[in-house]
């Protein structure tokens, strides 16, 4: 009880804290502390009960372009291992719970694995999510520290857990065993040593480093040194607390227990005395215990790393009996083996020798690019619904993720596909053929149930037809070309991505327009496996308009993919800041400075060019473009607005994000396409200013004012996740993910409003309903 009392006062002060933090930021300060209050009951909560149900799910298989992360779910916390990029988007299509994720574990700190890290760490930020513990050989810790000049994650606590061979981890879920492995060769091509120097940090009394400049109420802490450290693998060795079986008060009764606090030790798996002398065991009176499980871990990025994992003796334990007096003693217990392995190494005899140490009813689960599933039905669904309208403009997605894996060589071996799911708690499940494919035909006959959807699209197709005989359309260049990429805010969700833009100027040179996280594997999502790297061969240059997460946070992925198929440099144009984080990166973790040209945005300022000529000769030779200008514009310190002109005079404009700028009109003055972000709707223009956003209205307004001749509206607050509410007007239209437009096509956008009104017919509603809510309390 005293424990408890300490919980409740110790919880109660820290809530207090988080009330002054939550003032910092533009958001109802009640709902973050209502969200902060509520998490924290849920870890005491956590403290005092036991678990019923542990999971195991398969988030992302490491697919190309999909992250590889398993998760592990329980009543009262989840756990995650490794998050690559488009880790959180899975999460919230397959409803995994970050509201509870308490721990995350790292294999090695490289994109593959951390990728995401930075967006999962503000999503859970966002929901209230009071602290979270991380676990990694070191790297990761630097990772985050480097985003501090441009992401705020002071709501969130970030606890660095020490790593100990000899001191595992323990919670009421499990111990987790760590298993650190090392490079052969001294010449190792991972991480750099330079993070192995002695650095200051803060330590609690329970071991942990802690992220926060100030120490938390309740807790003491002194200063240590973090030792040099050459581990930069490491597995880990997870083992289930099996579940207590339940006593039995008639068997207590038979053997002269009366109720009370022995009943306690009993059902704790301890053994009493009764006062006559008796010892009663546990196993007497209570139903036998659930089932022992235990799981791993494992990568072994390298040949070299070989040796010292498959001579780990923390691994002895689960390979076959030797004897049979051994086989004879050995408890039944269920193991499982998850590989974060490549292939080549998977395939390795030295490999496969070290799995088939295990017993035949190992369970081995592959997580790595040789797999397909991407892992998302929801992004194919809502491209099939906006097939329906036009075909050109919302072309069917590349099917590639959902082929059959290649085999493997026994039944004990499984390709990861995103939702395999294995329950060890309350009792052994498996769930291994799990499949996500699209069901088209459902699709189709749910839109067609819809009243009016059959004459709306009647309608639609007669106007369209009309519109391209009257342009001449089928005559027009296909180029210059847009793909969306992401359209959707802050967050992804399983309709849209965050912020990017493929902007085709003709078949063989392309600019990507900002490049959030996740835009590597919308790109892949698109044109396939096969065909993305002659895509990636386009790209010449990527602009990021600033350094705000949901901006910038896929150009690391989309270098790594892209050196697969060219040497030819990268034009990089963006933010100061953005070349010091990436040199960051550089230095401490995998070597892409010689990947890219670094071009200041301000260096292209309008009028007043800074570039030498002779480099703006080469990026616009490149590119095959006449001009590309930046101004500054009204969000955040360092971002800009963009408008490149091709060699024919055709100008195309992109806001970045920005409240309403008379920098960005001036800039934008009679272009042929303007981008524009419209993140609120016209009801909430207070939040919209707040954040230094645009309202839909707003949008529109800059586009007349520029007189630009098409407004493509884009980076929707999640709240408009499938549509918003604007006023149909000809030159105005709705950008979706996966929208592939030529500019000659854009005036056909309009038409297509009320079709999408309908498609989305009960999301729609409830729009309305909210929107008309809200202009009732202004008024």
């Amino acid at each position: 009880m005293q424990l408890i009392r300490y919980l409740h006062k110790f919880l109660k002060t820290h809530s207090l804290k988080k009330v002054n933090f939550c003032t910092q930021m533009p958001k109802d300060t009640f709902q973050m502390n209502k969200l902060i209050a509520m998490r924290q009951k849920r870890k005491l909560k956590m403290l005092q009960l036991a678990n019923s149900t542990v999971r195991i799910k398969i988030l992302g298989s490491g697919a190309h372009g999909a992250p590889r992360s398993i998760f592990v779910s329980t009543d009262h916390m989840n756990y995650m291992f490794n998050c690559g990029e488009g880790t959180q988007r899975l999460a919230h299509e397959h409803h995994c719970k970050l509201t509870k994720l308490g721990n995350i574990f790292m294999t090695r700190a490289s994109w593959k694995n951390t990728g995401g890290i930075i967006g999962m760490l503000l999503t859970m930020q966002e929901c209230g999510l009071p602290e979270v513990n991380i676990f990694s050989p070191h790297g990761v810790q630097q990772l985050v520290d480097a985003v501090k000049p441009f992401v705020t994650l002071q709501n969130l606590q970030i606890l660095y857990a020490s790593m100990n061979e000899s001191e595992p981890y323990k919670d009421n879920v499990m111990t987790v065993w760590f298993v650190p492995i090392t490079m052969a060769s001294p010449n190792s091509n991972g991480s750099s040593s330079k993070l192995a120097t002695e650095t200051q940090y803060s330590v609690n009394t329970s071991g942990k480093r802690v992220i926060n400049e100030t120490a938390e109420a309740g807790e003491n802490y002194v200063k240590g040194k973090k030792s040099k450290v050459n581990v930069d693998v490491m597995c880990y060795i997870c083992k289930v607390h099996p579940k207590r079986g339940k006593l039995s008060v008639e068997k207590c009764m038979n053997v002269g227990l009366e109720p009370g606090p022995l009943f306690k030790l009993l059902k704790d798996g301890e053994s009493v005395t009764t006062k006559s002398g008796k010892v009663i065991n546990s196993k007497d009176v209570c139903t036998p215990n659930g089932p022992k499980c235990t799981f791993a871990v494992i990568e072994c990025p390298e040949e070299g790393y070989l040796d010292s994992l498959t001579n780990h003796t923390s691994f002895s334990k689960y390979m076959q009996p030797t004897s049979i007096q051994e086989q004879e003693e050995e408890e039944e217990e269920y193991f499982y083996m998850f590989h974060f392995t490549p292939e080549k190494i998977l395939n390795h005899p030295q490999y496969e020798k070290w799995m088939d140490s295990f017993p035949p009813n190992t369970q081995h689960i592959i997580l790595n690019g040789e797999n397909k599933c991407m892992g998302s039905e929801a992004v194919f669904k809502n491209q099939y619904l906006l097939h329906i309208l036009h075909r050109e403009i919302f072309p069917l997605l590349n099917e590639d993720c959902f082929k059959k894996d290649k085999e493997t060589k026994n039944p004990n071996i499984y390709r990861a596909r995103t939702m395999q799911e294995f329950q060890l708690q309350p009792s052994i499940k498996h769930t291994t053929d799990n499949q996500i494919y699209p069901k088209p035909k459902e699709y189709i006959e749910e839109v067609f149930e819809i009243n009016e959807f059959g004459d709306a699209l009647v309608t639609l197709e007669q106007n369209i037809n009309k519109k391209t005989a009257e342009l001449a359309l089928t005559d027009k260049s296909v180029y210059p070309r847009i793909l969306m990429l992401g359209t959707g805010s802050s967050v992804p969700n399983k309709i849209r991505n965050t912020s990017g833009i493929l902007l085709r100027i003709d078949e063989t040179n392309s600019i990507v327009l900002d490049c959030g996280e996740g835009t590597l594997g919308q790109l892949i999502r698109f044109f396939g496996k096969s065909n993305v790297g002659s895509i990636l061969r386009t790209i010449k240059a990527v602009y990021i308009s600033h350094m705000h997460a949901d901006h910038h946070l896929g150009v690391i992925g989309l270098l790594q993919e892209r050196k697969k198929y060219t040497n030819d440099r990268l034009f990089l144009l963006g933010p100061c800041l953005l070349v010091t984080w990436l040199n960051i990166y550089d230095t401490e973790y995998e070597r892409i400075s010689c990947l890219f040209t670094f071009v200041d945005n301000g260096g292209l300022y309008t009028q007043s060019h800074k570039l030498s000529q002779s480099l703006e000769n080469v990026l616009y030779g490149i590119l095959n473009v006449k001009d590309i200008s930046t101004t500054c514009v009204k969000h955040c310190k360092f971002a800009y607005g963009v408008a490149i002109t091709l060699k024919d005079g055709t100008k195309i404009v992109y806001s970045g994000d920005t409240m309403p700028s008379n920098n960005l009109i001036d800039l934008g003055n009679n272009c042929d396409l303007l981008i524009h972000e419209a993140t609120m709707d016209d009801t909430l223009v207070d939040l919209a200013r707040l954040k230094f956003h645009s309202t839909i209205s707003e949008a529109i307004n800059v586009g007349r004012s520029m007189n630009a001749k098409f407004t493509l509206l884009t980076h929707f607050s999640q709240r408009y996740s499938k549509i918003t509410m604007i006023s149909e007007e000809e030159n105005v239209g709705l950008s979706y993910d996966f929208m592939y437009i030529s500019l000659s096509q854009l005036p056909l956008l309009p038409f297509f409003y009320p079709c999408l009104k309908l498609v989305f017919n009960e999301y729609y509603k409830a729009l309305e309903t909210r929107v008309t809510a809200r202009r009732m309390k202004i008024a």
